[in-house]
């Protein structure tokens, strides 16, 4: 771990600044104190990076339910990578994503569950006669919270006893980045995986929706305050053109106050 710290750190030394604008997303699945300490670093850092989503997810087992949150990130490379491996010091499993791939894979979609359900997922994707790639992989080291599953409410003593135990048994949660051979098969894969009680993502999509939504929420801050500005112009004008009114009508009244006085004044002498 210190070496891919020193690594980065040179890295920083030498990064251009063309390579410092250049974008790259990640998926980060573990924990929610982990996802937490990711998000934090994440919105901490300002412009540097964006959080894209964050989901809470529960899948069921035979006999507990096991939680997990997972994080989608977009941001500079340099600021991605130490969040990639700060995410895999404190045990959490981690996807780094450039747009060389976003850009030239087809079809891609990001599968995370635990190691079982997804060897079974690659399993029946081969019985189907699916082809698919496995771009990336990852695994969690660290705990993921669990919680049984009865279908009655458990007293609190018990609850408080079991879910210690079932925390710190062996889960390993596995993160794929896959791509699709064919368009056609993409859906069939997403029914394979939520029959396997997995999460997935389909990736490109989601990115282009977030950054519609990002775009359009820009669109309409712009148009908002382009309308509060000719607003704010027009009120103006409206008390300049008030106001000057006003003067042409006080200059009127002096002229014939004037006009007056001198009529008296002839009118005297």
């Amino acid at each position: 771990m210190i070496e891919d710290r020193i690594r980065i750190l040179r890295r920083a030394a030498q990064i251009s600044s063309s390579e410092r604008s250049e974008k790259v997303w990640c998926i980060i699945a573990g924990n929610d104190r982990l996802v937490d300490d990711i998000a934090y670093n994440a919105i901490t850092a300002k412009d540097r990076v964006q959080i894209l989503f964050r989901e809470s997810i529960s899948i069921s087992s035979k006999h507990s339910y096991k939680k997990f949150d997972c994080i989608l990130l977009k941001g500079e490379t340099l600021k991605i990578s130490e969040l990639n491996n700060k995410t895999r010091e404190e045990g959490g499993a981690s996807l780094q994503i450039t747009s060389t791939s976003i850009n030239n894979q087809p079809n891609l979609l990001v599968v995370i569950g635990p190691e079982d359900y997804m060897k079974k997922f690659v399993g029946e994707t081969n019985r189907h006669n699916v082809k698919i790639d496995i771009l990336l992989e990852d695994h969690t080291t660290g705990f993921i919270k669990s919680e049984p599953k009865t279908n009655f409410r458990l007293p609190s003593f018990l609850t408080s006893t079991f879910t210690p135990i079932l925390d710190t048994s062996e889960v390993i949660l596995s993160a794929l980045l896959i791509s699709v051979t064919d368009e056609d098969d993409i859906e069939k894969v997403k029914s394979i995986s939520q029959n396997n009680h997995l999460f997935g993502i389909d990736l490109k999509t989601t990115i282009q929706d977030k950054e519609k939504s990002k775009i359009e929420a820009k669109d309409t801050e712009e148009k908002e305050e382009k309308e509060e500005k000719e607003e704010k112009e027009e009120k103006e004008n409206e008390e300049n053109s008030e106001n000057k009114e006003n003067k042409e009508n006080n200059s009127e009244e002096k002229d014939e106050k004037k006009q007056e006085k001198n009529k008296e004044t002839n009118e005297e002498n």
